[in-house]
């Protein structure tokens, strides 16, 4: 059948109310997949052939004959616009498929600048119709490639339907697309359906632009704060007819479907609230599985050292076993890990279990198992272990935490006749200033400097503003990512222009307004950590003109140091271990270890934080403790189905899982600030670490 007798026949379904159904069988690999799993399949359903997907543009075989079919209401043949009220019509017939102009464009739902590619390209997303829509024009215009969010502001657009202003995520501060209610669910799924579809863009996300919401991962792609929004506006706006049948008519078009609008909750066993649950669609679960662990996870055991013992504890949940569930351990070095039982009763799975990997090098290097978990009815799982053993002198994650203390532990070193035990906490104790920019503008404006509006060199200084014009002056751009800056200019007034106003934004939002006078004057302003790329200007209004006559901005980077506890460093003797007390509770403190007698060197440095007082809180997260090696993060006592989810200071997820033991590993990268996330039970807690990696 050809395009258009195929369109012709998805036209009239819509123009009847007549919506096709899901094809037979289309989902069934999905069944019984969990959260990345799952999405995984979705993305291999999608794109199992795309090479259906129509030209892009006006006419014949391209975008807008799919719109004729897609998005025009066939009782007036009005053109379905979700980004303003202003109605404009198909003609009809409409046999060439032309373009509107400028009034109404082809709008990628997700812009397209985020990811970049080849339009010629079968599987480019650019000719995706499950994300493109027909869009008013100026609106269009004004979104820009800003991201979906909720105005927080003052809105720089906003006719009735979309709007577009200014709104601070933890993750995101900027100017954002706001679409009407009604269509906010429509959005998130589109996003959804791009960040399934295309989970092999990985690579291609741009994620130099803060606006990007997408993550160079495949799981979960997008970032923690778009994940929260699009997972609220799904929630609120539910699937409509509207979708249902634009659904239909595009996979009549493209052979591809939305499958969060086919199955709405699908957003939920991938995101949301039903990760650790296998997808069925009709939403019973009866077989046999495991909520945790999952099928291929990995558990890294961190370092091992020589003829060390190290025991990790692993969590188990399982329902509706019909049996008994099996553990054996296999692969290449199998025989140095062993487990406290090989058998877990399914009334044992079914309330939740734990049990105990046990390891003990016998070699040096890196080692690697198979655990296996059969029986009960489930398909067997394998999930890998693995470490690497060293026989360094090393300090080891601390032992027996508590409240007020824990215990530092080491391994020997070779030909030490005892060993100094340092226990400090990290300080901030001071600043440094460092200078980004600074031009006192004896000369022209230099190359990297930008302008905008009327702006000329004078008398040794930047005359910003006409009677009829405003100046404005854009400084080179700026890395903020790290530390707080402050903004110093120094400026006046032009002549008689009394009071003239001075402002200064930073990425497009004003951030301080000075009243110049009529001899020079220093104002400041202090700036926020912001991105990579960060815009900073001065400028000033028509009518009110200013002389600039020096700019500067200084990062304002805390310094930390070591603050040994009062009677340390010590010497302990020639043991391995040593009890240090009297701490404060919930308080991070580090130690290392030095031989004496072998001119050995300082061990690395290990992190531990004190427990909290028992009793000051019932909330379960509270009896995670964790340390710093150069392992990374250790994290023991993890209650079953938690969530790990580690930031950088951006917001940038780093790694986000379910680990499946009560202990596990995060590799982090030198030294930084970090922020872990742990959700497990509708409870959540954030720990800021400092990373201080040797």
């Amino acid at each position: 059948m050809n395009n258009k007798s195929l369109f012709s026949c998805f036209f009239l379904l819509l123009a009847t109310g007549i919506y096709g159904t899901i094809p037979t069988g289309y989902y069934t690999t999905a069944e019984g997949k969990k959260a990345a799993v799952l999405k995984t399949e979705l993305h291999n359903i999608i794109c199992r052939d795309t090479t259906h997907y129509l030209d892009y543009g006006s006419g014949a075989g391209k975008t807008w004959e799919g719109f004729y079919y897609t998005d025009r209401d066939p009782a007036t043949n009005a053109v379905l616009d979700m980004y303003s009220a202003n109605v404009r019509y198909f003609p009809n017939p409409n046999p060439d498929f032309a373009a509107f102009g400028s009034t109404i464009e082809i709008e990628h739902c997700v812009p397209k600048s985020w990811w970049g590619c080849d339009i010629t390209h079968p599987d480019c997303p650019a000719k995706d119709l499950n994300h493109l829509f027909p869009a008013d024009g100026p609106t269009n215009m004004s979104k820009n490639d800003n991201p979906l969010g909720v105005v927080s502001g003052t809105p720089t657009t906003d006719n009735g339907v979309s709007k577009i202003g200014p709104a601070v995520y933890d993750g995101y501060v900027g100017n954002v697309f706001e679409p009407a209610d009604q269509y906010k669910g429509d959005f998130a799924r589109a996003y959804f359906y791009m960040a399934t579809a295309y989970e092999h863009y990985a690579s291609k996300w741009d994620t130099s632009k803060p606006e990007n919401m997408m993550q160079n991962n495949r799981y979960p792609v997008l970032k923690p704060w778009a994940i929260a929004l699009l997972l609220q506006w799904h929630r609120q706006d539910p699937v409509s007819a509207k979708e249902v049948a634009r659904n239909d008519v595009v996979y009549g078009i493209q052979k591809n479907r939305n499958p969060f609008i086919d199955y709405p909750k699908l957003v939920e066993y991938i995101w949301g609230d039903r990760t650790t649950i296998p997808f069925r669609q009709d939403g019973v679960v009866l077989f046999p599985y495991l909520s945790w662990p999952n099928d291929n996870d990995t558990i890294n055991m961190g370092n091992t050292y020589y003829q060390q013992p190290k025991d990790t504890v692993i969590n188990l949940k399982a329902m509706n076993l019909t049996g008994n569930l099996t553990l054996s351990l296999g692969g290449t070095n199998a025989s140095n890990f062993s487990l406290n039982k090989t058998t877990i009763t399914k009334a044992e799975a079914e309330a939740g279990t734990t049990f105990q990997i046990h390891f003990l090098a016998s070699t040096l290097g890196n080692s690697s198992a198979i655990l296996t978990i059969s029986g009960g009815g489930i398909a067997s799982l394998n999930i890998k272990l693995k470490t690497s053993t060293t026989d360094e002198f090393a300090a080891l994650p601390a032992l027996n935490t508590s409240n007020s203390g824990f215990v530092a532990d080491w391994t020997p070193s070779s030909g030490a006749t005892g060993y100094d035990l340092n226990v400090y906490t990290i300080e901030n104790t001071g600043t440094s200033f460092n200078t980004l920019v600074e031009e006192d503008f004896l000369l022209a404006l230099p190359n990297n400097w930008g302008k905008d509006g009327y702006t000329i060199n004078t008398s040794e200084t930047e005359k910003l503003g006409s009677g009829t014009d405003y100046g404005k002056l854009i400084l080179p751009t700026l890395n903020l990512s790290t530390a707080p800056s402050t903004l110093t200019v120094r400026a006046k007034q032009y002549g008689s222009d009394n009071g003239a106003p001075l402002m200064a934004s930073l990425d497009n939002q004003v951030i301080a307004t000075w009243a110049t006078t009529v001899g020079n004057q220093d104002f400041t302003v202090n700036m926020p950590v912001s991105t990579a790329t960060s815009s900073v200007a001065v400028y000033t209004v028509a009518g009110k003109r200013v002389y600039v006559d020096y700019v500067k901005v200084v990062s304002n980077v805390p310094v930390y140091s070591a603050v040994s506890l009062s009677g340390y460093p010590k010497p302990v003797d020639n043991v391995l271990t040593y009890a240090v007390t009297g701490l404060q509770n919930s308080k991070t403190y580090y130690y290392t270890v030095t031989p004496e007698g072998n001119g050995g060197s300082a061990s690395n440095q290990v992190m531990v934080r004190t427990g909290m007082v028992s009793g000051t809180s019932a909330n379960q997260l509270s009896d995670v403790n964790w340390s710093v090696t150069n392992s990374g993060i250790i994290l023991k006592n993890i209650p079953a189905g938690c969530k790990l989810s580690l930031y950088d200071t951006m917001g940038r997820m780093l790694q986000s899982y379910y680990p499946g033991a009560s202990e596990t590993v995060l590799p982090i990268h030198g030294k930084g600030i970090y922020l872990l996330q742990l959700k497990a039970n509708n409870l959540e807690k954030i720990i800021k670490i400092i990373g201080f990696i040797q």
